[in-house]
């Protein structure tokens, strides 16, 4: 898988990953939209009316992503050496957020299962597991295994990535490694101060 890898210069990769992200939210709230102006607003007449069953996960999905991106500026600012937060700053407020996007997450379960139970509007509720699934997704690419990789053709690895996830054998996100340097050395206050001093240098 690697030898098919695309590479780029890190400023270029970083830049690609950050705006990419937001593009992406972009691209799959302007769907989101579009498909609900069609399949369940009677060809807009209420198109502003959100069903909350298919909109919550969306918007789950949607700020794990913009932390994404703000996550990859902040290196790219780093590479540029613009002023931005260092990785121990970052490891300590991603360590936070990974748990509040874990407690939105979970905060769906009971609603979906509710929506089934009460056999609310079919292709209101596909819509909102399919994006609930991205969400989950992408909060394990980020905040645990990377899934992402990308071809050389631009397309990119889906099943691979997934079967070294399931079989425990992926490799820790950038990300992932950040909070956990920030955890360890969080142990140690002497040892972060010393250490975040030197980065900032």
């Amino acid at each position: 898988m690697t030898k098919q890898l695309k590479k780029r210069p890190i400023e270029k990769e970083l830049k690609f990953l950050a705006d990419y992200e937001l593009y992406g939210v972009l691209m799959f709230a302007g769907m989101y939209f579009a498909v609900k102006y069609i399949v369940d607003m009677d060809l807009g007449k209420n198109a502003f009316q959100l069903n909350w069953i298919s909109f919550y996960p969306l918007l789950i999905f949607s700020v794990i992503v913009t932390e994404g991106s703000f996550y990859w500026r902040n290196k790219l600012r780093m590479v540029r050496r613009k002023t931005a937060l260092n990785n121990f700053q970052i490891g300590r407020i991603y360590s936070k957020l990974r748990w509040i996007n874990v407690i939105l997450l979970a905060a769906y379960l009971p609603v979906i299962i509710i929506a089934v139970l009460k056999k609310e509007d079919l292709s209101g509720i596909i819509i909102g597991i399919l994006l609930y699934f991205m969400a989950v997704i992408e909060q394990i690419n980020y905040f645990h295994i990377r899934l992402s990789y990308e071809r050389e053709n631009g397309g990119l690895f889906v099943i691979e990535p997934l079967k070294k996830l399931f079989a425990g054998t992926g490799k820790r996100s950038q990300l992932r490694k950040d909070i956990d340097t920030y955890l360890k050395a969080g142990k140690n206050p002497v040892e972060m101060k010393g250490r975040t001093t030197e980065t900032e240098e």
